[in-house]
């Protein structure tokens, strides 16, 4: 049964933020950014981080490039305990809220084509596969499913 956060708050990362991240980083993913590479990008325009806090922590994190009208997920990532309780929803609804405030139109991201929970929340969220990226992963190798979202589909 899925539990939801009332009281989440979603605010854009700060540079305190970039351990934390980094942690969970290392928590979620088989080539995790590292602090530095997380800092660095914290520091130019054309990326966009979200964190989501919630009892003052650190509950998870989206980041998106920026490329004209169109935005790239890098990264969605919520720690274990706070999972199934609507944070990736929640970081995603921000996303698309601030993709429209910039003008964004269209969003891509790249999901491993085992990970059913994710590609469900994508789904859920207006995402469609548009395609399949052979061995995009690495430590498994696996394909990536391309996945877009249109706002003037949505």
């Amino acid at each position: 049964m899925e539990t939801e956060i009332t009281n989440l708050l979603i605010r854009s990362m700060e540079s305190l933020d970039v351990l934390p991240i980094a942690e969970l980083e290392q928590i979620c993913f088989s080539t995790p950014w590292s602090e530095r590479a997380l800092k660095e990008s914290l520091e130019k325009p054309e990326y966009i981080f979200l964190v989501a806090e919630l009892e003052g922590r650190i509950a998870g994190y989206v980041g998106m490039i920026r490329v004209l009208d169109e935005g790239d997920i890098m990264n969605l990532a919520v720690f274990p305990e706070f999972r199934k309780k609507g944070v990736g929803r929640g970081l995603l609804a921000a996303l698309f809220d601030r993709a429209k405030t910039l003008g964004i139109n269209r969003l891509f991201l790249e999901v491993r084509e085992s990970n059913e929970a994710a590609r469900a929340l994508y789904e859920k969220a207006g995402f469609h596969a548009i395609g399949l990226r052979k061995n995009f992963y690495e430590a498994p190798r696996e394909n990536g499913v391309l996945m877009s979202w249109d706002r003037g589909l949505n």
